[in-house]
């Protein structure tokens, strides 16, 4: 009794805190939806934008009334200031990102299986697997439905709110991770002027947005030892939407492996039964949903020549299926373009517990294999290639010349940007971008200038040298031979 006593103020707290942070998380969410209902949609209903008003105001009294659990440490004093401001920057970001890029959504396989389940208001237990497996997002859009919008704009507005959330959730990522909140404000930029970006503003309708969102918050519960029952909780919130989820578990597993002592089996066994504690729930779920869905139809495309298109060694070959065609090196190993570099140097100024993260890319990889989609597939990497990347580019910052650095950063940015949406912001204010070619190949030309060189440039002139490196040869000072 005594024992029960004592933890149940444990509880009570653990409760709490993830209460404050759903909260903020809520608050943001319905922010952004109530944005896209009067900004995006065709039609808006004033009486449920107030009852959302209402939900914002209630969660944002919760998370003042204990801002004590809310963490975010690293924004300093004027926390609550700068987190309302990283939201509108966010917000502002994917606004601006989804009026560039047209809403071409059709109804396809995916679509049409959520929009099933949306309009049915159930778990569709004859449809197709896995797409009636993912369930959460298709019933807060269609039953459970709190907004000014209903059916596939309900689902839009999510997915829309989502794409906020995850930018907020990045920005704060970084700033965890030891990134100053200046450079690290640039990342839903990066985010959005990726394939990411363009992929969730053509198609809205699609579940990957929330999917991303989760992930973040997975990557945000990986970061303390004593937060390993949160990410317990946030797998299982997740695998209610996507059973994507359970590509983090190996991340998590080798997390608490590292942060022992790796080379003793008991250090293996110790993390086993935590990683076995923390997403037990969450595989009984899934295992149980399995069983459910039996009647359904499944879908599969499973493609074994795929396999020697991610090898480093690609020899060409012909393909029987023009499915996979689209799957080249650059595609598999550059989904966040030059990321991809800044990651690769980024991942060896990390510390040991951030290394595991890398391992997200082995299910996602995995996943490629068995789906077609290769392109929606790698965007899911977003939270190994921009934290590790910036970790290069913070290092960059801090080596250069204050002012030169921030002119390359800068430069890195417009970049980035114009490479996705100059094009977009032309058409839209009515003036030709010329010959699309001339365009594209003066961009190419100028990532292909700019990457080499400031790689080339810090390593060679401005890194610091590294302790026990060797020191340059002495000068000759004999005749030559």
């Amino acid at each position: 009794m005594r024992a029960a006593d004592e933890r149940w103020p444990q509880v009570r707290q653990a409760a709490l805190l993830a209460a404050v942070h759903a909260a903020l998380i809520a608050a943001i969410w319905l922010t952004s939806i109530a944005v896209y209902a009067v900004a995006f949609a065709p039609t808006r209903q004033p009486a449920w934008l107030a009852i959302d008003a209402l939900l914002v105001a209630a969660c944002l009294r919760l998370v003042h009334a204990r801002r004590d659990l809310l963490g975010f440490s690293a924004l300093g004093p004027r926390r609550p200031r700068r987190l309302a401001a990283i939201a509108a920057w966010a917000l502002a970001c994917v606004a601006i990102s989804q009026w560039l890029v047209v809403d071409a959504n059709a109804i396809h396989l995916d679509e049409l299986n959520y929009l099933a389940t949306l309009r049915e208001g159930r778990i569709v237990r004859d449809g197709l697997f896995p797409f009636n497996l993912r369930w959460l997002e298709p019933l807060l859009a269609g039953p459970w439905n709190v907004l000014p919008l209903d059916d596939a704009e309900a689902l839009k507005a999510i997915n829309f709110g989502g794409l906020v959330v995850t930018a907020v959730l990045l920005v704060l990522l970084l700033v965890r991770l030891g990134i100053r909140l200046a450079p690290a404000l640039a990342a839903p930029i990066f985010l959005l002027a990726s394939y990411l970006g363009v992929y969730a503003g053509q198609n809205r309708l699609v579940l990957d947005p929330f999917n991303y969102a989760m992930f973040a918050v997975l990557c945000h519960t990986t970061l303390r030892r004593d937060h390993a029952w949160l990410f317990g909780v946030a797998l299982l919130a997740a695998a209610l939407n996507s059973e994507k989820a359970i590509y983090w578990i190996p991340v998590f597993g080798l997390t608490a492996v590292v942060r022992g002592e790796p080379g003793r089996l008991r250090t293996w066994i110790d993390a086993a039964r935590l990683t076995l504690r923390c997403c037990a729930p969450t595989i009984a779920y899934l295992a149980a949903m399995r069983i459910y869905l039996l009647p359904s139809d499944s879908v599969s495309s499973l493609f074994a020549e795929k396999v020697h298109l991610i090898s480093f060694s690609w020899l060409e070959s012909d393909l029987a299926s023009g499915l996979v065609r689209d799957n080249s090196f650059q595609v598999l190993w550059f989904p966040f373009g030059a990321f991809t570099i800044y990651a690769l140097l980024g991942f060896t100024l990390a510390d040991r517990e951030r290394t595991p993260l890398l391992m997200l890319l082995v299910p996602i990889m995995v996943s490629v294999i068995v789906a077609t989609d290769t392109r929606r597939m790698l965007a899911y990497s977003f939270v190994v290639y921009l934290p590790f990347g910036y970790l290069y580019l913070a290092r960059v910052l801090d080596d250069l010349p204050r002012r030169l650095g921030a002119a390359v950063f800068g430069l890195v940015i417009a970049l980035v940007f114009c490479e996705h949406y100059l094009a977009r912001i032309l058409d839209r204010l009515g003036l030709p971008p010329g010959e699309p070619r001339s365009l594209n190949f003066a961009l190419s030309f100028a990532e292909l200038a700019l990457v080499p060189f400031l790689v080339f440039a810090h390593h060679a002139f401005f890194r610091p040298p590294r302790a026990g490196a060797l020191p340059p040869p002495p000068p000759a000072t004999g005749p030559p031979p």
